[in-house]
């Protein structure tokens, strides 16, 4: 009889545990995390690769530095940050993670400025003039900038950007038409402006599946890494990735 009680507690433990496997596992909204830091990952680990022993800044979200931001925007913020240094290594090579400053009107009244509905990266419309050249010059030593958060509305008037040199851009998920089309993306790369940027994969799947323990496969079946040496053929490839102009 005693055998028989210790025998269903262990059927029942591994039930148990069994259970909690599956729910973590079946998870969405932690699965949207995974595949998020998935992304960032390999944007790391290119990087880490393409430019050994360069300094990097980390655009992040700022409204993760806010009173009464939900916590699915801090957990989902949290595991970019996360996946880009695990994928850029042991190296140190993150300086800072900085939150760029928002436009007044961002926290005040939201609703007065305008975001483009299909833009990939709302933040692009709200981050203050000047912000990411402001972040830039207070840490002369990155000659990487790594923006989760894509890349400001008015870009021409970024001096970071349009000036030639360092520093190299990496963005994740980016909307590129605030680069001014197909052949802008194409001339950033060339010149050197722009590093290499993570582009969900048509056909890929959503974001709430279960990403499994194979990190490169992972990647490669949920993104697209488009670098100067390879622009070519995913333009090809993937033609719709990829605003006209």
């Amino acid at each position: 009889m005693k055998q028989g009680v210790i025998l269903t507690g262990v059927v029942l433990a591994l039930l148990g545990g069994a259970a909690a496997a599956w729910h973590l596992r079946n998870n969405p909204e932690r699965n949207a995390q995974r595949v998020r830091e998935l992304a960032t990952w390999g944007l790391g680990s290119h990087l880490a690769k393409a430019f050994p022993g360069q300094r990097v800044l980390v655009f992040s979200n700022p409204f993760t530095q806010h009173e009464g931001t939900a916590k699915a925007i801090l957990q989902t913020e949290a595991a970019g940050v996360r996946g880009l240094r695990r994928g850029l290594g042991p190296q140190k090579a993150v300086a800072a993670v900085v939150f760029p400053e928002l436009q007044p009107q961002a926290l005040d009244n939201p609703r007065a400025l305008f975001i483009d509905r299909e833009t990939t990266t709302p933040l692009s419309f709200l981050v203050a003039p000047g912000a990411f050249d402001k972040a830039l010059k207070e840490h002369p030593d990155c000659s990487l900038a790594v923006s989760l958060i894509g890349l400001p509305v008015d870009l021409g008037r970024v001096e970071c950007w349009g000036s030639p040199g360092p520093p190299r851009f990496a963005l994740l998920l980016p909307d590129l038409s605030l680069l001014g089309g197909g052949a802008a993306v194409e001339g950033a790369l060339r010149c050197g402006k722009l590093a290499a940027f993570v582009l969900g994969k048509p056909g890929a799947p959503g974001s709430e599946a279960p990403v499994g323990r194979d990190l490169q496969r992972e990647f490669d079946r949920h993104f697209v890494l488009v670098t100067p040496e390879n622009f070519e053929l995913v333009r090809r490839t993937y033609p719709g990735l990829f605003p006209r102009g």
